[in-house]
């Protein structure tokens, strides 16, 4: 097994590490590599290394996390009016019944 082969995560300074795209990917739902490219030119992070593409794990699901988009809330309606306070007085010639 060579060393290449055994290496899943590169740790970073800043407490992320990297994980293989691959990795990251099946993470995300197992999307596949077209819409992980699709990700690359939106700006989700990645970096070359050795030919292989690597992603932070933390950076990379907080950019995704920023993506989901929530519905407005359903507008409230008018309040309802119970059928007691429906009855209108409408008018017979002068007088109303």
């Amino acid at each position: 097994m060579s060393v290449e082969e055994r290496v899943t995560r590169i740790p970073l300074p800043n407490g992320d590490a990297l994980i293989l795209d691959a990795e990251f990917l099946g993470a995300a739902g197992g999307v596949t590599a077209r819409t992980g490219s699709t990700w690359d030119k939106e700006g989700c992070p990645f970096a070359m290394i050795g030919g292989r593409k690597w992603r932070p794990e933390k950076e990379g699901f907080a950019w995704l996390a920023s993506r989901i988009r929530r519905r407005n809330p359903p507008r409230r309606g008018r309040k309802r009016v119970s059928p007691d306070q429906k009855e209108i007085a409408v008018p017979h010639g002068d007088r109303f019944d």
